[in-house]
């Protein structure tokens, strides 16, 4: 055992050696960077254009029907779920049912899409008997609907109140830092929605109200580490500007990087591990909202590290072609320690 620990750090410290090296590039590689999101993104597109498919989009955005209920034992409640699924399955309905507690009182939640040829009183009354043949003591306390015209407009929002936020982030993005680093970073974020969506709809995950907060916290988690990234750059640009040489700009970025990536990283990871749990063991209402964001992580992290930083030297090279050349200073080493 301490022969392959001894084996796994030297294995280790040989890749942080040669990740460190100042001859390993990062972000000279970009168009191979973009194979993988480029794909995720084209496979989602696809699902979306095929009937019957796309996004599985839950009762928030589609319309149907809720039944409240309470008083319910805990040695019925497998069969009030069970009677309950029986009961719709000859509709062709599929419910989502959840349980609560409200002071040590047993509820169900009973949600249903509504299919387009059948009426929401039948539907709410096959629960309610359905319910009521297992125990007759069970309380209905509410039976509500949403209208699919009213879900039209709530999806209208959801996408207004997401393109407000980017809009918000870009323009503080773009009088943070300069003008590459600002649009690198809004196409990093873009990267990031769409490739949370494609894989919503590749992975079949329910989509609904909780999905909008999980985007919107995975765009600020993943605009939190690029803003810490481009700091590092300006950072080691005024530097060099102040020492009176101008090193390459995929040398600055590449050294930004490899001092940031451990944070990032870590970072990335020990959110993820209670995001992974409630994916996991979470009732599926908290699923829905941990697995967007578990998806935006591992997007967000991608992006910051190579996404934004190639689309920043590619800007910056186009920039300073324009302009007058200047003397280029390569310098062996620019990485500092955190």
């Amino acid at each position: 055992m301490k022969k392959l620990y001894g084996n796994l750090k030297d294995k280790n410290n040989k890749m942080w050696a040669k990740f460190h090296d100042p001859n390993t590039k990062i972000s000279k590689y970009g168009k191979w960077y973009a194979i993988a999101p480029l794909l995720i993104i084209f496979i989602g597109i696809v699902l979306l254009c095929i009937p019957g498919v796309g996004f599985n989009l839950g009762l928030d955005f589609t319309g149907g029907g809720i039944v409240e209920t309470t008083n319910i034992q805990t040695a019925q409640m497998d069969a009030v779920k069970t009677a309950v699924t029986e009961a719709l399955s000859d509709d062709g309905i599929r419910p989502e049912l959840s349980t609560r507690d409200t002071d040590g009182v047993l509820g169900l939640t009973i949600k249903y899409q509504l299919p387009n040829d059948a009426d929401i009183m039948d539907i709410n009354n096959k629960i309610i008997a359905a319910i009521m043949a297992v125990n007759d003591t069970i309380e209905v306390t509410s039976s509500t609907s949403l209208d699919a015209s009213a879900s039209s407009d709530i999806i209208m929002m959801t996408f207004i109140s997401i393109a407000v936020t980017l809009i918000a982030i870009m323009i503080y993005i773009l009088f943070r830092f300069k003008f590459s680093s600002g649009m690198a970073a809004m196409i990093g974020l873009f990267h990031d929605v769409l490739v949370v969506c494609a894989l919503m709809a590749i992975f079949r995950v329910q989509i609904n109200y909780s999905f909008v907060a999980a985007v919107i916290t995975m765009v600020v988690y993943s605009l939190n580490n690029t803003i810490v990234l481009f700091d590092r750059v300006r950072r080691k640009e005024k530097m060099a500007k102040e020492l009176g040489n101008r090193q390459p700009v995929d040398q600055i970025v590449d050294a930004s990087v490899k001092e940031t990536f451990a944070r990032t990283i870590a970072t990335t990871v020990t959110t993820m591990v209670p995001v992974l749990a409630l994916c996991c063991i979470g009732v599926p209402l908290i699923a829905q909202f941990a697995l967007p964001i578990f998806f935006g992580l591992i997007a967000g992290s991608f992006s910051t590290i190579f996404v934004t930083t190639a689309l920043y030297v590619r800007f910056e090279n186009y920039r300073n072609r324009k302009n007058k050349p200047q003397k280029i200073q390569r310098q062996d080493n620019l990485v500092t320690p955190e």
